[in-house]
């Protein structure tokens, strides 16, 4: 009984309680911190790979779109014929930009006109800096002058997917 009344009133630790308890915060602040990092990443990375779907999905349309043919001739302004499809597409934050129908440049710069052996491409760049590129059945081009890529920047877009074509070929375009 006698041992349990000193250790009940034995105050020789508690001079550094008050810093144990500084320590301990800090600790837990740097913690929760690193946690918050990882967490914000993650989201990224989980947006990336939403996106990632999503580009699948526009590309496999706008293969079927490209192989069933029929472009409208657009050195012919009395052609309304053509196939067209609409697509809801959502670039995240976490893309820099997306790129239909060109090879990334070596100078890390956005793409100004493609080449016909380089309309099948597709790449974006994320906010870690990771140039991704996937190969595609389609062409694509932008309107009104079809040796010109298409470039996305981060937001929700209402696209408009059309299969044109003209002398130099048949591309699907994106509005």
């Amino acid at each position: 009984m006698k041992w349990s009344i000193v250790v009940l009133y034995d105050d020789a630790g508690s001079d550094a309680l008050p810093m144990r308890f500084a320590a301990a915060a800090i600790l837990m602040g740097i913690i929760i911190t690193i946690s918050a990092a990882a967490l914000a990443d993650f989201s990224k990375d989980t947006d990336i790979s939403q996106f990632s779907g999503d580009l699948s999905v526009l590309e496999a349309r706008a293969s079927v779109i490209y192989q069933q043919g029929g472009g409208r001739d657009v050195s012919d302004a009395g052609d309304t014929t053509g196939t067209k499809e609409i697509v809801t597409l959502t670039v995240p934050n976490s893309v820099e930009y997306v790129v239909f129908g060109a090879m990334p440049p070596q100078t890390g710069l956005l793409p100004v006109s493609t080449r016909s052996r380089e309309s099948n491409i597709i790449y974006y760049r994320t906010y870690q800096g990771h140039t991704l590129t996937r190969p595609s059945k389609a062409k694509y081009a932008a309107l009104p002058r079809l040796d010109e890529p298409v470039i996305l920047m981060p937001g929700s877009y209402e696209l408009t997917l059309e299969l044109v074509k003209d002398s130099s070929g048949t591309y699907v375009t994106l509005y």
